[in-house]
C-alpha cells in the first residue's frame, strides 16, 4: 500500500506524464490542426468526463463508507473489551480476577503487537490464544447466585460482540479492491485525460494547466481511494484510539482500592 511519499511521488508522476503527452502531441499533431476536430472531440469529452466522474465519485464514497465502517468496529471491539472487564466485577473468584486480566493483556496486545502487524498487512496469532482463553474460562466458570448468573451471561454476550468485532477487523485488513475495477479506474483515467488533450489551443500555455489540473485532481482521487481501500495501512488509517482509551479505562478501574 502506498504511504505519504509514494502517493505524493505518484501523483506528481502523473501530472508530469500528462503534461508531456500533451507537449509531444502538440508537436506531433500542432494545436492549429486538432482546432478542426474540436467538435468531435466536445461531446466525446463530456460523455467520458461525465461518465468517469460517476465512476470515480462512486468508488470514493464507497472507499470512505468502509473506512468509516472500519473505525466503528474496532471502537466497538476496544467498547466490547471494557464491558466484559466490568462485567466480571460479579464473577466468583478466582475467575473474576483472570478474565480482568485477560482483558488488559488483551487491549496491550491490540497496542504492541496487532496494530503494528495489521499495518503491514499481517495478522497476530496472540489476540487469539487470548480469546480462546477467555471462551474456556467463562464456560468453566461456576455460578452460586443469581447475580453471579446475571454477570456470566453478560460475560458471555460481551465476548461474543468482542470475537465479531475481531473477525470483521481481521477480514477488512485483507480486503482490497478487485483488479477489474482498478483496471476500469486506471483506463478511464487515461482516456479521460488524453481526449483533454486532443483538444486545439490558441494558447498551449492555458491549455497545459488545465490538463495539468485535471490531472492532478484524478490522480489525487485515486491516491484516496488506493488508501481509504485499506483502511489499516496507507497514509490514511485507522488508529487505535479506541484501545487507548481501552487502556486508559481499565487501568484507572484496577487502582480503585
Amino acid at each position: 500500500m502506498l504511504q505519504a511519499t509514494e502517493s505524493a511521488f505518484v501523483v506528481i508522476a502523473v501530472v508530469i506524464t500528462s503534461l508531456a503527452f500533451l507537449f509531444v502531441l502538440d508537436r506531433l499533431w500542432p494545436s492549429r490542426h486538432r482546432r478542426n476536430y474540436n467538435e468531435v472531440f466536445a461531446w466525446q469529452v463530456n460523455f467520458l468526463g461525465m461518465t468517469y466522474g460517476v465512476i470515480i465519485s462512486f468508488m470514493l464514497f464507497a472507499a470512505w463508507t468502509s473506512f468509516s465502517d472500519a473505525i466503528t468496529n474496532a471502537n466497538g471491539e476496544a467498547n466490547a473489551v471494557v464491558n466484559l472487564c466490568r462485567a466480571a466485577d460479579t464473577l466468583p473468584q478466582p475467575q473474576r480476577d483472570t478474565v480482568q486480566d485477560l482483558t488488559r493483556r488483551y487491549v496491550k496486545v491490540m497496542l504492541e503487537d496487532e496494530w503494528p502487524a495489521m499495518m503491514r498487512n499481517e495478522l497476530s496469532p496472540k489476540s487469539h490464544e487470548i480469546v480462546q482463553q477467555l471462551w474456556l474460562l467463562l464456560a468453566h466458570t461456576p455460578v452460586n447466585t443469581q447475580a453471579q448468573q446475571v454477570g456470566l451471561d453478560h460475560a458471555f454476550v460481551e465476548l461474543s460482540s468482542m470475537t465479531e468485532h475481531r473477525r470483521i477487523r481481521q477480514e477488512q485488513v485483507l480486503q482490497h479492491l478487485p483488479g477489474i475495477l482498478w483496471a476500469v479506474l486506471l483506463f478511464g483515467s487515461v482516456l479521460t485525460i488524453s481526449y483533454a488533450c486532443l483538444f486545439g489551443s490558441d494558447n498551449l500555455k492555458l491549455h497545459a494547466i488545465q490538463v495539468s489540473g485535471l490531472s492532478l485532481l484524478i490522480a489525487l482521487s485515486l491516491a484516496a481511494i488506493a488508501d481509504l481501500s485499506r483502511p489499516y495501512q496507507g497514509a490514511a488509517h485507522v488508529e487505535p484510539y479506541g484501545f487507548v482509551r481501552a487502556q486508559e479505562t481499565l487501568r484507572s478501574g484496577a487502582e480503585i482500592p
